[in-house]
């Protein structure tokens, strides 16, 4: 056990996996086909255009994800999609650090740390970007009943691309809360424990398989909005980063409104989209 832990960890911080070999085409390959074949549906809706397969010529964007989910499922069929290949998916550094997580991490896609000087450092070099702006928090308040998003007080995003001049792509997974069923209650001790970087989420899935996510009957709808243009400011203003904040959460709205009824059918006409 020990040699392969020291195996793993070593593979996981050598520099030579290329994103685009035939081992990671064939991880890629196998998530895609698994997100397919497993869900009732798995449907990717680009309201502006995919992203550039070359990074030459192409203004840097950053994709901001919701919800964060369980698992995150929507963000790892983005993150192993082929047209997503030149988009530096961030995690949280605790993840990214993690040997296994790491590993798998290179192999199927390109990741990056989500902490704000490595944001910093992808910006200044121009870099495409995924984020999931909720963090452990918006999986904490993961509900198969109602969906939520935790972005009310997540404005350190905005204030970068402010500085950057980086537009911001909203995307929404529907179904992604359904999954999993996950404990609800005692917000404010299990949001602490997020604050200090510690997951708290209370999960089951499939009914004989509980690590398995639900096969729910609206599978997962995934849609990225059209894209936000952001003016480049050096020094934002609190005021500056307040009313670009508030665009995001009303385009996120958007996005939520118009494709609820596609992707929840006649449960969608009482369905909100909560914001934290």
């Amino acid at each position: 056990m020990a040699t392969f832990i020291i195996v793993v960890t070593a593979l996981a911080y050598i520099p030579f996996w290329d994103t685009r070999g035939a081992i990671p085409r064939k991880v890629k390959s196998f998530i895609d086909t698994f997100h397919k074949m497993y869900y009732t549906r798995c449907k990717v809706i680009f309201e502006d255009s995919v992203p550039s397969t070359s990074a030459a010529g192409s203004k840097p964007t950053l994709y901001a994800i919701h919800p964060h989910g369980a698992f995150s499922l929507g963000w790892s069929l983005l993150f192993a999609a082929d047209y997503m290949e030149n988009v530096r998916f961030c995690f949280s550094p605790v993840l990214y650090h993690s040997p296994f997580f790491k590993l798998f991490a290179m192999v199927a896609g390109l990741p990056g740390k989500a902490d704000k000087g490595s944001m910093i450092s992808y910006m200044k070099r121009g870099e495409n970007l995924a984020l999931p702006p909720g963090g452990f928090e918006e999986a904490t308040l993961t509900s198969q009943y109602q969906d939520r998003a935790y972005i009310k007080k997540r404005v350190g995003f905005v204030k970068l691309c402010l500085q950057h001049g980086y537009p911001i792509v909203p995307v929404y997974c529907f179904g992604e809360n359904k999954t999993f069923w996950n404990a609800q209650g005692f917000w404010n001790l299990r949001l602490k424990m997020n604050s200090l970087g510690a997951p708290a989420i209370l999960i089951w899935g499939s009914k004989f398989l509980p690590i398995l996510p639900k096969r729910t009957p609206n599978g997962l709808l995934i849609v990225a909005g059209k894209r936000i243009e952001i003016p480049k400011i050096e020094n934002p203003t609190r005021e500056d980063v307040k009313k670009w904040h508030d665009k995001y959460m009303a385009a996120l709205l958007k996005i939520y409104e118009d494709y609820k009824h596609e992707a929840y059918g006649d449960d969608a006409k009482s369905m909100k989209l909560e914001l934290w």
